[in-house]
C-alpha cells in the first residue's frame, strides 16, 4: 500500500517522509487509483530534480518534462481521444462514446500527469542511449515519489507510441514522447512481486 503523507502542503520537503533507497526500490509499484488531493508545485520540482541526475552518456540531457495539473490536464484529452479514434479506424469500427469518455477520464485520474519526452538524435546509437537515459530519469522520479510517500504509474500506450501527443501539446518537431507518469496520493493496495535475482543471474568466476 502506498504510504500516505500526513504533513500539510505548506510544510517543507524536510518535514515529509523519506524512505531509504533500498526500501523505495522494493516498495515502488504501479498504482492506478488516486484521490483528488493536489500536490504542491515545489514537491513536483523536487522529483524532477531527482530525475535529472540519471545516468546519461555524453551528458546529452535528452529528457524534457511536461507537467499537467489542474485544468491543464484538459490539454491531454484530445491526444488520448485521437489515439482511440485511430485504433477504431484501424479496426474498421466506429469509435464509441464510452471509449472516448474513458480516454477523457484517464487524463483526470491523477492530480498530476507528467509527459516525459526525448530530444531526438540522427545518430542511432545516441538515440538508443538517450532513450535509455530518459527511462533512467523516469525511474529516479518514481523512486523519489515513493520515498516521499506518493504513488505513481509510468504508462506508454498508443497515444505515446503513435505520438498523438506531440502535435496536441506542442512538442517541438525534434521531440517525441517516451512515457506518461501518473502521480498522486493513493491508498490502493499493491501486490505485484518480482522473482529472486538468482533466477536471472549468471556468475562467471573463472577464465
Amino acid at each position: 500500500m502506498a504510504t500516505e503523507l500526513t504533513t500539510s502542503p505548506s510544510q517543507s520537503a524536510d518535514d515529509r517522509p523519506l524512505l531509504d533507497t533500498l526500501t523505495a526500490i522494493r516498495t515502488r509499484r504501479a498504482v492506478k487509483e488516486y484521490d483528488d488531493r493536489p500536490i504542491p508545485r515545489e514537491w513536483i520540482e523536487e522529483l524532477l530534480d531527482a530525475a535529472r541526475w540519471a545516468p546519461n552518456h555524453k551528458l546529452t540531457h535528452p529528457w524534457r518534462f511536461n507537467v499537467f495539473m489542474g485544468e491543464g490536464r484538459e490539454r491531454l484529452v484530445e491526444a488520448r481521444q485521437n489515439a482511440v479514434r485511430q485504433a477504431a479506424e484501424k479496426k474498421g469500427e466506429p469509435v464509441s462514446e464510452q471509449d472516448l469518455e474513458f480516454a477523457r477520464a484517464k487524463c483526470f485520474s491523477a492530480p498530476v500527469l507528467l509527459i516525459v519526452s526525448q530530444v531526438q538524435s540522427d545518430n542511432p546509437i545516441q538515440a538508443k542511449e538517450d532513450y535509455a537515459a530518459c527511462w533512467c530519469a523516469i525511474e529516479n522520479l518514481l523512486l523519489a515519489a515513493t520515498a516521499r510517500g506518493l504513488a505513481s504509474y509510468p504508462s506508454t500506450g498508443a497515444w505515446v507510441d503513435q505520438n498523438t501527443l506531440g502535435p496536441v501539446i506542442g512538442l517541438p518537431e525534434n521531440e517525441k514522447p517516451v512515457a506518461c507518469i501518473f502521480l498522486g496520493y493513493s491508498q490502493a493496495p499493491t501486490a505485484a512481486k518480482r522473482f529472486p535475482a538468482a533466477r536471472h543471474t549468471r556468475w562467471f568466476t573463472e577464465a
